[in-house]
This record gives C-alpha cells, sequence and structure tokens, in this order.
C-alpha cells in the first residue's frame, strides 16, 4: 500500500495549531483544492466502491502503516467522510476554524453550516475524529470497526 499512496503536502512543519496564521490559510487552501483527487485516491486504494471505504478495510490499512505514518490517511480519510456528508447536507461547507485555540480544530478543516443545533458557531472536526480513530487501529486496540459510519450518522443528525 505505501508504496502507491503518498501523504498529501500541506506545506506546514508541525502542528497546525502552531503554524501562523498564513500558513495555516495557504495549508487550508490546498486541502480543499486537493480533496477531490485525494477522496479519488482513498477509493482506488481501497479497491473497491466507496461504501467499502467506511469497512474494516481502512482500520486494516492504518495497522499496516503504523502509528508514526498514520496521519497522511487520516487526512484523506477525513476529506473523504467530510465530503460524503456534505453531499447528504449540501447547506454544510468546510471552512478553516480559527476561533478558540484551545479547540481540537483550531486552524484546521472543520465542517460548518449546521441546522439542528442552536449554536451558531458549532462545528465537527472531522479530521479529530478520523485521526483518533485511526491511531487507535494502528496501536491495534480494540475499536468500532464501522466508526466512521457513526461520525457519519451522527454528523447528519446535526446538520
Amino acid at each position: 500500500m505505501s508504496g502507491v499512496w503518498q501523504s498529501l503536502d500541506l506545506g506546514v512543519s508541525g502542528p497546525l495549531r502552531d503554524a501562523t496564521r498564513a500558513e495555516a490559510e495557504r495549508a487550508f487552501e490546498r486541502l480543499m483544492a486537493a480533496r477531490e483527487a485525494r477522496c479519488r485516491m482513498l477509493v482506488e486504494l481501497a479497491g473497491t466502491d466507496e461504501l467499502e471505504v467506511m469497512s474494516p478495510w481502512l482500520a486494516r490499512a492504518a495497522r499496516e502503516l503504523g502509528v508514526e505514518r498514520v496521519d497522511g490517511i487520516a487526512v484523506d480519510a477525513a476529506l473523504w467522510l467530510g465530503e460524503r456528508i456534505i453531499a447528504q447536507a449540501p447547506w454544510l461547507r468546510w471552512e478553516l476554524y480559527v476561533g478558540v485555540k484551545k479547540s481540537t480544530g483550531y486552524q484546521r478543516a472543520v465542517l460548518v453550516g449546521f441546522r439542528r443545533v442552536d449554536d451558531a458557531r458549532y462545528y465537527v472536526d472531522v479530521a479529530h475524529f478520523v485521526a483518533s480513530w485511526l491511531e487507535l487501529c494502528a496501536r491495534r486496540r480494540a475499536v468500532k470497526e464501522d466508526f466512521l459510519v457513526t461520525v457519519f450518522e451522527t454528523t447528519l443528525a446535526d446538520a
């Protein structure tokens, strides 16, 4: 798998929360520009139809990559999942979150535009959920194999 797939270089060394605002904005633009290609690459890597990406295949891929290399595929999986969510709730959109610096989504791409919640600032940090789950997979911890389905369904419930 690793010979076919390469992580997306966002042009930032270290966590996005520590980047300058300009670096974070450029990284966000690069991520948004690459999302269609990255989603397609993930589906091709899975070697199956799109629904199967949310299957145990992704957990197995994380185990194969290992903890040190799982972040890259987490980015692609979060984009893929976010795009599936937006397809079901087209009023949602990606946005660079620059609100509270202590938030998990700070200076990262998050989904915004939710209508079924009272807080206009509500967002879902899809990447945080996906990366946390994939890290557990890579560490060979017991995980819910269909976790991405849960993220998909609960996010749509708030849409």
